[in-house]
């Protein structure tokens, strides 16, 4: 059973975007599927998922760079990129401690930080893309930011 579903409430219309988002949904649910007592197949879903997550905080990274965002808010965005890869490699190491039942911790972490980030932080970032690129953002959800 998925513990994320992408929808369009995560629809940032940067396609490149919106294709990585929905590629990492697919690894998160793929991580909880493991059995815990597969270290191997826990390990090798881990790598997969933190790999990619690097790869695609570089796109976005990238794309608000040759935008042009607010400066202010591409050093928020990539300060909390860089949390989360902490975050997520101190949950990994801590897998081996008996006491700290690792792998629900790691999926509630993902599932909240990942909902929350899309919902809020990548979709103002998508707008401001949108804006400086002189192209239209997808629909009206983003004008609360």
């Amino acid at each position: 059973m998925a513990v994320i579903n992408w929808g369009v409430d995560f629809y940032t219309g940067l396609h490149e975007v919106d294709c990585q988002h929905q590629k990492l949904f697919a690894l998160v649910n793929r991580l909880s599927a493991v059995p815990g007592d597969d270290p191997v197949a826990l390990d090798e879903a881990f790598r997969e998922l933190s790999d990619y997550a690097k790869e695609h905080f570089t796109l976005e990274e990238r794309m608000m760079e040759e935008a042009g965002i607010d400066a202010e808010h591409f050093s928020y965005h990539k300060n909390a990129h860089a949390l989360f890869i902490r975050k997520l490699t101190e949950l990994w190491e801590a897998r081996n401690d008996a006491s700290a039942n690792t792998t629900e911790k790691m999926l509630g972490f993902l599932t909240t930080w990942i909902l929350q980030h899309i919902l809020h932080t990548d979709r103002r970032m998508a707008l401001e893309v949108h804006d400086k690129l002189g192209t239209n953002a997808p629909h009206n959800m983003f004008t609360h930011f």
